[in-house]
């Protein structure tokens, strides 16, 4: 076992080996395969084995440059994804404490606290000021 594992070894010198993208790649092509074979759609299952084949040549690819590079702009996106969604989901868990308005004048979202009657709200970016009920 141990001879083969050092043939292995020497196999991946110089390639790129698995990354995130790639993960995601074989386990979505994974999770394509086996629910559109439980659907009964082939189509689907023949998308899930070329983001498995993908997933394969980018992980024994000898341009790392180039994967690293296909790596980084999947990072960035999925990290763009999250932060709106920690956003969105940040908002959902203030809404019975703070009311959100967007200021008249530059549209910056503002947070003010709920069940203060009418307020004078002060926009912290352009100074414009407002009034809203709370």
């Amino acid at each position: 076992m141990g001879k083969i594992k050092t043939q292995f070894q020497k196999f991946m010198i110089g390639r790129y080996g698995v990354d995130k993208l790639s993960s995601f790649l074989l386990y979505g092509g994974l999770a394509f395969i086996i629910l559109f074979n439980l659907l009964n759609w082939p189509i689907g299952g023949l998308l899930g084995w070329a983001a498995i084949i993908i997933s394969y040549y980018r992980i024994f690819s000898r341009n790392r440059t180039k994967r690293y590079q296909e790596n980084l702009k999947y990072l960035t996106f999925t990290r763009q994804l999250k932060g709106k969604w920690n956003k969105k989901r940040n908002k959902f868990h203030q809404r019975k404490a703070y009311k959100f308005y967007s200021c008249p004048n530059c549209h910056e979202k503002l947070r003010v606290p709920r069940n203060k009657g009418k307020i004078n709200i002060t926009c912290p970016h352009c100074k414009e000021q407002f009034i809203k009920k709370t």
